[in-house]
């Protein structure tokens, strides 16, 4: 099966400089993307707009999906209902403005949409937005919406969620295709995974910009436990070369163009 590439756009210092490196490792993994002959899915964090809005418009002028990751990657759990609304719809509106296409995909920090913070749902309905991408179907983290459908479902309101994707180890269902889980695991995990799964999975794989930063001196991530900091920062020399081998085994087009075909037999209730 083929994995959509998305990208977490944000940056773990949390300063959000004009010229931060998070802004030349996302130029990275845009020639990355090139030299692919890849689509993206990018989840922009709101900030991201306001300190680097000549990197929205290149992302989106490659013809890259621009989708939305809060306003500052503040946990949905840790959300205050009202801001997240007024706050989302003022980001929205500046990607919209910068890339001159629709956002219509969003995606929580953390994979934080769990039983504590359905509240979004309804939000994200009510601010236009079509898909969702998350939720962690299964429980491995301090995050995690177990008992959830593992292939792509629509909330009562219509919104469409397509989960993380996860597969068995044992009697547990870990993900697979990102982050620390796929820069820890050995690759022949990766490999079985996707060839497991459901025909009616969409599977894609995240990363983030720092994901590629090599050169960057170890310091400790906000709001990351010490030795997750220091996981994530190893991992850094097998990102690149661990997303580049899951995009040679076929490309996917961005999760906006999916969502067009997707069946959807389960609504979650």
């Amino acid at each position: 099966m083929a994995v959509t590439l998305t990208i977490d756009l944000e940056d773990p210092t949390e300063r959000y400089d004009a010229n931060g490196r998070y802004v030349a490792m996302t130029r990275r993994i845009l020639d990355l993307c090139d030299a692919q002959q890849r689509k993206a899915t990018f989840f922009v964090v709101g900030c991201v707009s306001k300190s680097a809005p000549r990197l929205i418009e290149d992302i989106a002028a490659k013809g890259h999906e621009i989708a939305y990751h809060s306003h500052a990657h503040v946990p949905l759990t840790e959300e205050d209902p009202a801001r997240f609304r007024r706050e989302s719809k003022t980001d929205k509106d500046r990607l919209e403005q910068l890339s001159g296409k629709p956002v219509i995909g969003f995606r929580a920090p953390r994979f934080s949409l769990t039983p504590q913070s359905i509240w979004a749902v309804d939000a994200l309905g009510e601010l236009g937005f079509r898909y969702s991408s998350s939720i962690m179907p299964t429980r491995v983290s301090l995050f995690g919406f177990p008992g959830t459908s593992r292939t792509p479902f629509k909330w009562p309101n219509g919104l469409i969620e397509l989960p993380l994707p996860v597969t068995a180890l044992g009697n547990v269902y870990v993900p697979y295709l990102g982050g620390i889980y796929l820069y820890a695991l050995p690759f022949w995990v990766t490999r079985c995974g996707i060839t497991k799964a459901d025909p009616e999975e969409i599977l894609w794989t995240y990363t983030h910009p720092y994901d590629f930063d090599r050169d960057e001196k170890f310091t400790l991530m906000p709001h990351t436990p010490a030795w997750v900091s220091a996981v994530l920062w190893l991992s850094r020399h097998v990102a690149e070369k661990k997303i580049t081998k899951i995009l040679s085994l076929g490309g996917a087009p961005v999760l906006a163009e999916q969502i067009k075909t997707i069946k959807l037999p389960y609504t979650y209730s």
